[in-house]
């Protein structure tokens, strides 16, 4: 059944001149879509500028909430570093700019294309998550590992087979303010099971975080022995943004040789997560992925209220999510 808002979402993306059921094809066939158009011109060049600004009040040391060179996954508070590779928290209302960074995340056709792809007739099925900000070090070459976000690397081939089987009910993005060449995946593998490439490759710990001199970054970028066969570079211009399954086995490379600047964000799907009965698996795994990263300050009313009208159904969304699972229950996805 078509419902009104299909239709307003359709005829919004209909503008940007693309191939919807190619674009939906290939995000379930391959994990991830690149898509131009998601940013006005306008709004790139002011995103830009916020973002400098708030980088700058990161590695001055007066914004704490920040992903921390030698630290993978959260907790991010568990290593001493003054070297960052992203700002957390970009809607916080003490953060010079949120309100900037808060309209883009309730943007169209942003937030349509997130509707689409999960296959939910509006916003008001989808919960408020994370956005951040990827950043190069200043201070260290340094690189994510093969990962699945809410699949640990050493599950026997029997539990990834239930994982995989059971719904995500989200969808993640990579919004870039700067070319950015940083992501590296393997196609297809968010819905199968790894073969033995990928499996050595998901198992493999990271190159240390090395003081950069000047040198050369080859340990870090470009190709690894260990990447599987069919491992992809991600190459995105300024302006554009992927969009990508967390299951899809993928790294990242973190070069102070190489300006980075990318708005990474999600959006949950409610439907998994306000049910105890229904993919109760699925919900406890969403909510860690969410809850990991310390939001207790979006469960505030004064938050709730200033945001966009457009996220509030959201906001009230992730409360009852968050009612529903205790971080001190759910832990951590990974290890690193």
């Amino acid at each position: 059944m078509t419902t009104r808002q299909d239709v307003q979402i359709t005829s919004i993306l209909e503008k940007l001149d693309i191939d919807l059921i190619k674009l939906k094809h290939d995000y379930e066939t391959q994990g991830y879509v690149i898509m131009d158009g998601i940013f006005a011109e306008q709004d790139l060049k002011a995103l830009q500028k916020a973002a400098h600004e708030v980088v700058q009040l990161t590695r001055q040391g007066n914004w704490p909430h920040r992903r921390i060179v030698g630290k993978q996954f959260p907790p991010f508070d568990k290593v001493q570093s003054n070297d960052s590779w992203g700002v957390q928290h970009l809607m916080h209302p003490d953060l010079p700019n949120h309100t900037l960074f808060t309209k883009f995340y309730a943007s169209s056709p942003l937030l349509d294309v997130a509707c689409f792809l999960l296959g939910v007739q509006d916003e008001q099925q989808l919960q408020l998550e994370l956005f951040n900000l990827l950043i190069e070090p200043e201070k260290h070459s340094f690189a994510l590992g093969w990962h699945r976000d809410d699949v640990r690397a050493d599950v026997t081939q029997e539990e990834e087979k239930t994982r995989l089987a059971a719904p995500t009910h989200g969808i993640q993005w990579n919004a870039c303010l700067y070319d950015d060449d940083c992501l590296f995946v393997v196609p297809g593998t968010h819905t199968r099971i790894r073969d033995e490439a990928e499996r050595k490759a998901n198992a493999e710990i990271p190159p240390a975080a090395k003081p950069f001199k000047g040198e050369d970054d080859s340990g870090f970028d470009g190709d690894w022995e260990i990447d599987p066969p069919t491992t992809l570079r991600v190459r995105l211009k300024a302006g554009q943004t992927a969009f990508y399954s967390q299951r899809i086995l993928h790294r990242a490379s973190y070069l102070p040789s190489r300006h980075r600047a990318t708005l990474h964000g999600c959006y949950g799907e409610v439907g998994y997560a306000n049910s105890q009965d229904e993919h109760s698996t699925s919900a406890s795994e969403r909510a860690r992925n969410v809850l990991q990263h310390g939001v207790e300050w979006m469960k505030e009313d004064a938050f709730g209220q200033q945001l966009p009208e457009r996220l509030k159904p959201m906001w009230k969304n992730l409360l009852v999510m968050s009612e529903k699972n205790r971080p001190e229950d759910l832990g951590y996805s990974l290890d690193g």
